[in-house]
This record gives structure tokens, sequence and C-alpha cells, in this order.
């Protein structure tokens, strides 16, 4: 089956369709949700599950963070990534692979949007490349800004980089959902922060003393954000020394006209807890929810067991380490100082 029999057509839609004249994509993709539980029951049964899903509420550093126990979930956080595995098996994201009820609506010329038939959390979908080409973020990261965009308010998208998190790093893809839930966007406005302005009115800093390392950006033009990510990016290859695509997560709203993204840089793929035995045994495997707050814990008894202590310690080894996060701060605002204006006193020391 091709792409073109995949896509749903606005008449087809249009008896789901909330604005019935001219749909924008935000209408398309929450007449698609519609159109596709009445006529896909996996998903339905999917989407109706995510109501008996189990959550634990834990404490990181202060932070709120949740563990969600996901069954389904399964089958993404114990994904086969090799690639000898990846050469051998289908591409689930190439449209003659997906179920025979998966359809979905344009993005652009490029991508098509899919609902994820194993949500993690409301209106999750799965935005993917019409071409069968590896997932990079070079290059793509103009797309990310413009879905966060045409999802409007309410939405996140989102990255895995191919060696952290994306179970299919052989497509290049985006998900997006509700970002209602995500604990790490309420964090962002109450905590302290480091910040830097850049020439180009792009506002970065960083939460200090927060549950992991990450960098937020802020700005309103989008080609000024490209330009800064491709820098950026750039700097993180060369601090870790990658050859290859540095491993990065990253997450992109917007309120209003101003995009917020944060950029998660990855220390590694998988926790020590993932390979070990016994009760040490946690399956866990972060990627961009992860990171931003919802942990997802499959597996029944490792969610009855896993603790706040536990998913510091996940936190710490899956995330870049001080020292080399540390550095790539520098390199990033070597031509600025910290704003004078942020509560705290001491950040102004943090990277000296």
């Amino acid at each position: 089956m091709s792409w073109e029999e995949r896509v749903v057509g606005i008449e087809e839609l249009r008896p789901y369709l909330s604005n019935k004249s001219t749909p924008d994509f935000r209408s398309l993709v929450e007449g698609l949700i519609d159109q596709q539980q009445a006529t896909w029951p996996m998903l339905r049964d999917a989407i109706e599950g995510l109501a008996e899903v189990k959550y634990k509420q834990l404490s990181v550093k202060g932070s709120e963070i949740f563990a969600q126990f996901n069954a389904k979930r399964i089958v993404s956080t114990a994904a086969v990534v090799d690639p000898a595995t990846i050469k051998r098996r289908p591409c689930f994201l190439c449209p003659d692979n997906l179920p025979p009820e998966e359809r979905g609506v344009e993005f652009g010329a490029d991508f098509v949007a899919l609902c994820n038939p194993f949500p993690v959390l409301p209106r999750h979908l799965v935005i993917t490349s019409r071409q069968h080409i590896p997932q990079s973020i070079e290059g793509n990261f103009g797309t990310l800004l413009d879905l966060a965009r045409e999802l409007g308010e309410g939405f996140f998208a989102l990255y895995n980089g191919p060696a952290c998190g994306a179970s299919a790093p052989d497509h290049l893809h985006f998900q997006a959902c509700d970002r209602e839930l995500l604990p790490i966007f309420r964090d962002l406005e109450s905590w302290e922060r480091q910040v830097w302005s850049s020439d180009s009115g792009i506002e970065i800093f960083a939460p200090h003393g927060y549950r992991l390392n990450a960098l937020i950006i802020r700005g309103f033009q989008r080609d000024a954000l490209v330009r800064w990510f491709g820098r950026a990016l750039r700097l993180l290859a060369e601090t870790t020394s990658s050859e290859a695509e540095p491993m990065v997560n990253l997450v992109a709203t917007i309120n209003g006209n101003e995009w917020t993204v944060i950029v998660f840089p990855r220390g590694r793929h998988r926790p020590s807890c993932y390979d070990a035995e016994g009760d040490a045994k946690l399956t866990v495997s972060p990627a961009a929810i992860d990171l931003s707050g919802v942990l997802v814990v499959p597996n029944p008894s490792h969610f009855d067991r896993i603790g706040s202590w536990d998913v510091e310690k996940i936190y710490a080894e899956v995330t870049l380490d001080q020292e080399r996060f540390d550095s790539w701060i520098r390199k990033l605002t070597r031509k600025g100082q910290p704003n004078s204006d942020e509560q705290h006193s001491d950040s102004s020391d943090q990277f000296s």
C-alpha cells in the first residue's frame, strides 16, 4: 500500500471535523484521531487502555516525576536496535508494513501524521517521513519547529535520536502528544535558572540544581533557532567526541508565537539497571517523554519496585555528565555572560 492510499482526504475526514470548512493541520489531526478510533480496533483499545495505566508519583531533587506502568510499551522500551537486527526486520514506519486500518494526514509534502498504536500520553502521534531515510536531526530541526507550530498550544513535538530512544533508527520520524501531563513544562516556569541571551534574540537557559542536565532555548524567529541549533549540535558532537550524530533528545512546544525547545544531551542509551539481573534489573529505556517526567516502566514488578533513588540514578547515567555539560555550555555562551537579573546569586560561578 502506498502513502497516497494511506492518506485520508478531507472529505473522508469531514464527519469527524469540528471545523468543516477550512480545517488546519491540528483540526485534521484531531479528526484523524476520532476517525481512527472508529475504524481501527487496535488503536481504540490502546486509547481506552490509557485510562487504566497506573502512575506512581516520585520526587527527584525536588522535581515531580511520574513512573507509568504501561505494559504495551514493552514493544518500544525493549526494542532491539542494533544495525544487524534493524537490517533484518521490515520497517514498521513504511506504508507497506503498517496495519491495514492505519491511515494518516499529510504534514507538508514529505511527512504523514499517524496515530501511535502504543500511546504513552493522550493524542500520541507519529509523524513519519514518506521516504525510508535514517533518523537524523541534521537538516530536520526546522521540521520539528514547524510541527510544534502547526499543532499549536496544548501539544508538544519530540525527536529521539537514533542511538538514544528511536525504536526505528532507520526511518526518519517525529512524535507529538498532549503536553498537559508532562512535569517539565511546569518546572520550567518555577525553577531557578541560569540565563543567557544570544545576539539573535534567543533566550538560552539551564535549570539550576535540576534533576538532570537540560538546556532550554526560546525564541520567535524560526531561522535564528535553526541556525543556533545547528551550531549547538556541532559543538555537542565536539564535546562528546561523536563522529555520528551526538546522542540527543528534543522536546518542542509553542506559546503564542514563541517556541520553547528542551535539549537533552545524552551520555548513554540505557541505564545500567536495564541489563542488571535479579532485583537490580529495571526495564527502563529513557527517551524524550521519560526525561520530561513521565518514565515508562512496562514490567509490573519493576514498576512496583522502582523508587525515587532509582530514577535519580537512571537520569544521571543516561544524560550528559556535569563536566561535559558545563564544557558544552561554555562553548555555546563564550560570547555572552549570564543575565544578572536572575533570582539566585550563585549561578554565575556554575560554569567558571
